[in-house]
């Protein structure tokens, strides 16, 4: 399992896709630094970091488009590629590739989101920025929570797209699929005029209640078990179907 960690870690520095999907996003980043500037409205670097952390601007570049197109096109590649055959071929059984490839896409992802966050800052200074004091309304258990969200939104994605196992698809299914799943579902609970809001259920939501601007944003910040809890279950659910079918799979 050592072996097939460091060739998983290997290969996916190797991948001209991690630097084409992350670039994306600090090109976003700083283009947004940039209008933040040329609008006059240049706050400290420590402000400029925590609205970064609690804004959805943060979200959208970490916890769903970009993660969505990242994990899917690591989980996806070998068997687009048709190179599963050759891993198989070197003695490593198929329980072992799967979470060798989840641990490392996880492992990952947790690295780009604090190295967002670090360039935040270091762009806030270069634009004018100072370092300044953290803000009173400001909550670390928020930030925290929002990795463990993460966590949850990566083995959604990860676990969709092992199950489809085709890129296409699974970009289809994360980047548009879940999202249109829960608008019908929160639409047919509306017609039948049942009490229960399945928003509250998305990770995607979940994450923006943790990150609005000083706990103030449209979405509600959750509870503390709920926001324990659904990302457990969905982690729970996505890799043990991810792995089921990972197991019978043809290649």
């Amino acid at each position: 399992m050592k072996n097939l960690l460091k060739f998983e870690w290997r290969k996916l520095w190797q991948s001209k896709s991690l630097y084409i999907v992350f670039g994306v996003g600090l090109l976003c980043m700083v283009l947004s630094m940039v209008a933040f500037k040329m609008l006059s409205m240049t706050v400290s670097a420590t402000a400029s970091t925590l609205l970064a952390l609690q804004s959805s601007n943060f979200i959208s570049l970490v916890g769903a488009s970009l993660l969505s197109v990242f994990v899917t096109i690591f989980a996806c590649a070998d068997h687009s590629q048709h190179t599963i055959k050759n891993i198989y071929a070197r003695g490593y059984n198929r329980t072992a590739v799967y979470f060798s490839k989840y641990l490392i896409s996880l492992l990952v992802t947790f690295m780009i989101a604090a190295i967002y966050m670090a360039l935040n800052f270091v762009l806030a200074l270069i634009l004018g920025g100072e370092v300044g004091s953290m803000p009173a309304g400001f909550d670390w258990g928020d930030l925290a929570l929002q990795f463990w969200v993460l966590f949850g939104l990566h083995s959604l994605y990860f676990g969709v797209s092992m199950i489809i196992g085709k890129m296409a698809g699974s970009l289809a299914v994360n980047l548009v699929g879940i999202g249109l799943f829960f608008v019908i579902l929160n639409a047919i609970i509306t017609i039948a005029k049942i009490d229960f809001d399945i928003t509250e259920y998305e990770l995607d939501y979940i994450l923006m209640g943790l990150s609005g601007p000083l706990g103030i944003g449209f979405a509600q910040k959750p509870d503390l078990l709920h926001t324990l809890l659904v990302p457990a279950v969905y982690a729970v659910v996505f890799i043990t179907a991810g792995w089921l079918v990972n197991r019978r799979r043809d290649v």
